[in-house]
């Protein structure tokens, strides 16, 4: 009698670890291509060439290139903001501590303009691409260390002030940066000097405070 075939055994189910280490090689390979040739020029299909997967394997693991570029972003964000946190609990007065986070986040993107231009100047990226990347993800909390620093400056400040004053200061810290990055062959001066003058100003607090 013809004993019955056993059925055949697909690939196990990959890991949560597994998953993770194949975006970020997928990641690696965005990088490398958006780097040299600009978002608005790569495709899918180029980028599974570049990661050495096939487009189905691809597209299993990121639904659209802007997902792709949108992990990217987490990652920049990501190491940029675990730095700045670092930098707002060690020991100091808010006003020192404010100043070091601030020139850590200018020094930041003008040390990696590349990473500046493929987070704020991406080409093919719409207004709704970065709404939608904001509303998901936490990102725009984590921008919470800078109105941290400003409540601890001046506790007592109306909220209303408050919000006015952040928003200043991030309008100013991507200012100065974007001008560096963007338009490097004028002398911006240091960045230190920048923002030393646009702190005085937002906050009303004296250099040495």
């Amino acid at each position: 009698m013809t004993q019955p075939k056993s059925p055949r055994r697909g690939r196990p189910p990959l890991s949560p670890t597994d998953i993770e280490a194949g975006k970020q090689r997928i990641a690696e390979a965005a990088r490398r291509l958006f780097y040299a040739d600009g978002y608005g020029a790569v495709s899918m299909r180029r980028l599974a060439q570049e990661a050495e997967v096939t487009p189905k394997t691809l597209y299993s693991y990121f639904g659209s290139k802007n997902a792709i570029l949108q992990h990217i972003w987490s990652d920049f964000f990501s190491e940029l903001f675990d730095e700045l946190d670092a930098l707002a609990r060690k020991r100091g007065s808010p006003g020192a501590r404010l100043r070091a986070v601030a020139l850590r986040y200018i020094d930041y993107w003008v040390a990696h303009p590349e990473r500046y231009r493929m987070v704020f100047m991406a080409e093919g990226v719409s207004q709704d691409d970065v709404g939608s990347y904001m509303n998901a993800t936490s990102i725009l909390g984590r921008y919470q260390v800078f109105s941290t620093l400003l409540a601890d400056l001046a506790p007592d400040a109306p909220r209303i002030q408050h919000t006015d004053r952040l928003n200043a200061l991030i309008c100013a810290l991507n200012g100065i940066a974007h001008n560096t990055v963007t338009i490097s062959g004028h002398n911006w001066g240091k960045p230190k000097i920048l923002l030393e003058i646009l702190l005085t100003g937002i906050t009303h607090v004296p250099p040495h405070a």
